[in-house]
């Protein structure tokens, strides 16, 4: 699966921000050097983290930061990432990125290091996806749509992501996060809810079948199990809540994903006469 890297970077940032705030006492003595957040996805052909200075009580750093960040693989190459500055409604941000490919069942290193030779570095655990199974109970009167793994240490999220064919709006996709609706079954298996009417309504587009064209998919992403727990949270909500210690010189959480793709049929409810007698019971909670 393939990301547009600056798309996925809006998206690192969306769930990385909470994440890499840390409470800070600015007359106790540190010897913390980054604050550290993102997740690397061995399904996507571009990584970003997101690495800040720890302890800057005089605002955000509006230029680029003292900071070489290196992805290190299994084999120990060290590959530089690069630095790219964006600026957001909470403050500018500091990413780093690289395309270097990174693979399922492996562990890296991400280290930051300041000219001066301090250094933060975060070991990031992939996840092994072989026995990953992802089952779909979709179809018009299927509703809510749900979504079924099996195999996965734990998920680290699951979207309905859906593009726009009509000719008025076409090529505008949306993403909705599934996170907040995970339970895990007593065998292990995870199930997420898909209420179409939900989002239908957040994409102000018409519920019904045929009459706005969509394109539907799914979009898994398995994690290890050092990721926070799943059920009941968000994305930004389990990121936030993570212990902010699994960084060595710093704080913050970077993890590992493999991502899986797969198109499902929007559950509507019951349909209008006369595809169904009964009155129409559209897609919601």
């Amino acid at each position: 699966m393939h990301h547009d890297p600056v798309r996925r970077a809006a998206l690192l940032l969306g769930l990385a921000l909470a994440a890499c705030e840390a409470p800070l006492d600015p007359i106790a003595p540190s010897d913390r050097v980054f604050s550290m957040s993102g997740y690397l996805d061995a399904s996507a052909d571009t990584q970003w983290v997101r690495v800040e200075p720890f302890g800057t009580v005089a605002g955000p750093v509006s230029g680029s930061i003292d900071a070489a960040v290196t992805l290190v693989t299994p084999d120990g190459a060290r590959v530089p990432m690069t630095q790219r500055v964006r600026d957001f409604q909470t403050g500018p941000a500091h990413l780093f990125w690289t395309t270097e490919p990174v693979g399922a069942g492996m562990t890296y290193r991400v280290e930051a290091e300041r000219s001066d030779g301090a250094l933060a570095r975060a070991t990031v655990r992939m996840p092994d996806d072989e026995a990953v199974t992802l089952t779909l109970v979709d179809g018009l009167i299927n509703c809510p749509t749900l979504v079924i793994v099996e195999g996965a240490e734990r998920l680290a999220d699951v979207r309905a992501r859906y593009e726009l064919l009509g000719p008025a709006r076409a090529g505008e996709v949306y993403e909705f996060s599934k996170r907040a609706s995970l339970t895990r079954g007593a065998g292990g298996a995870f199930t997420a809810q898909v209420f179409f009417g939900e989002d239908a309504t957040a994409m102000e587009i018409n519920l019904f079948p045929g009459v706005e064209p969509i394109a539907p998919e799914i979009v898994v992403a398995v994690a290890t199990d050092d990721w926070p727990e799943v059920e009941g949270l968000t994305l930004e909500e389990a990121l936030a809540s993570a212990e902010l210690d699994r960084v060595e010189g710093g704080v913050g959480f970077i993890g590992g994903t493999v991502t899986t793709t797969a198109r499902f049929i929007p559950g509507y409810g019951l349909l209008p006469f006369p595809l169904d007698p009964r009155p129409p019971e559209p897609c919601f909670p």
